[in-house]
């Protein structure tokens, strides 16, 4: 976001390093999106949350509605804001004060306390609050950075003005690919649940049942009906990681959308070290509960099965109910499905042989019923 002096301006200047790269200003959030999804940019810088003001409701709506660009990187930037006047304005002087309206609100306990009477005017980014500030005539004032104080020859008179002192803007690094696997990664998803009780918890629990954190959690209106929401998720790992993978496919399953945003490395310089605490593992309860649920859930699988199976009884030729090559097939899948999953395949087979066995059963029923014409 431009003009030049804002704190995406800076985030993109830390991930950037010294790399010989082409820094480029652009007017609005969309504009820098669709740069990146044209090829006209390499890369491009947005904020995506704040930690005092939390989500930029814009960018997540943007990002929700343009696919063809993915998350490649994050940086995590502390957060200070400064009150930039032109030479000679002294603070009793000040009569309006303008900035983005998050820089505003990150400011909101410093400009009630001491400008109480102070007009507060928003802008499209403190850069640009700044450049206007250095036009004026008036005694105004802007919130903004040391660059933009420097670019636009305002003084500080007031540095870190922000009401907390941990204020951190995560922002993150578009393109039209996402990073490679590495250590410390995140992934970032949106996901919209189906309209059904506990569709969300269904959802979260496949993370869960495979010890995958979430770091973040954030719903949308999806914009089509009122009480329809999507959900920004942002989890622990890599999207191709076994776990995660394994996870998102479960997700895939159970969701009405999925959208992989893109996996990249976490920036973890401003993240606290917590201090370490004792193993707390999963209860006999929980458990229990859990498994409570996936019995469910198999019952109710198999209860779609066995209408499947009814249907096929209508269609059979009578004089050839059981296909023994098709039950070794069956068999035959369910094997390699049981290796891959986690199940023991013998187990499966043992249980598939019963299950087909009844389900022949029942379509000689069925067939003698409909020959009857009973």
């Amino acid at each position: 976001m431009g003009p030049s002096g804002t704190f995406t301006e800076a985030a993109a200047r830390r991930y950037s390093g010294e790399d010989p790269v082409e820094l480029v200003c652009c007017r609005s959030f969309p504009q820098i999106v669709s740069a990146v999804k044209s090829g006209a940019l390499d890369e491009g810088v947005v904020p995506l949350e704040n930690s005092t003001e939390g989500a930029v409701s814009q960018i997540l709506d943007l990002l929700a509605q343009e696919e063809g660009v993915m998350f490649r990187g994050e940086i995590v930037l502390g957060v200070r804001h400064n009150l930039l006047v032109r030479p000679g304005t002294e603070i009793r002087e000040i009569k309006k004060v303008l900035s983005h309206p998050q820089a505003l609100a990150q400011c909101r306990g410093y400009l009630s306390r001491e400008l109480p009477g102070a007009e507060i005017e928003e802008a499209t980014s403190t850069a640009l609050a700044a450049s206007i500030v250095a036009g004026s005539a008036g005694p105004w004032a802007a919130i903004g950075t040391e660059l933009a104080a420097s670019n636009y020859s305002l003084k500080i008179a007031v540095a870190e003005i922000q009401d907390s002192s941990q204020n951190a803007t995560r922002f993150i690094v578009l393109g039209r690919d996402d990073a490679v696997p590495g250590n410390n990664c995140r992934t970032s998803i949106i996901v919209e649940a189906r309209d059904r009780p506990g569709a969300l918890y269904s959802i979260l629990r496949e993370f869960a049942l495979r010890d995958i954190s979430l770091t973040r959690i954030e719903s949308r209106p999806v914009k089509k009906r009122l009480g329809q929401y999507m959900f920004f998720i942002d989890l622990e790992g890599h999207r191709s990681d076994q776990k995660v993978g394994e996870a998102l496919e479960a997700v895939a399953r159970n969701a009405y959308y999925l959208r992989i945003l893109g996996s990249y490395p976490a920036d973890v310089t401003l993240t606290p070290r917590e201090e370490p605490s004792p193993e707390q593992g999963i209860t006999l309860e929980e458990i229990r509960a859990e498994i409570d649920m996936v019995d469910s859930q198999i019952v109710e699988l198999i209860g779609i099965r066995t209408k499947l199976v009814e249907k096929i009884a209508v269609v059979k030729n009578p004089g050839r109910i059981r296909d023994e090559a098709r039950e070794e097939e069956v068999l035959r899948r369910v094997r390699s499905v049981a290796g891959a999953k986690g199940a023991d395949p013998e187990m499966i087979e043992s249980m598939y042989r019963i299950m087909l066995t009844e389900y022949v059963k029942m379509q000689k029923r069925k067939i003698q019923k409909r020959m009857s014409g009973c």
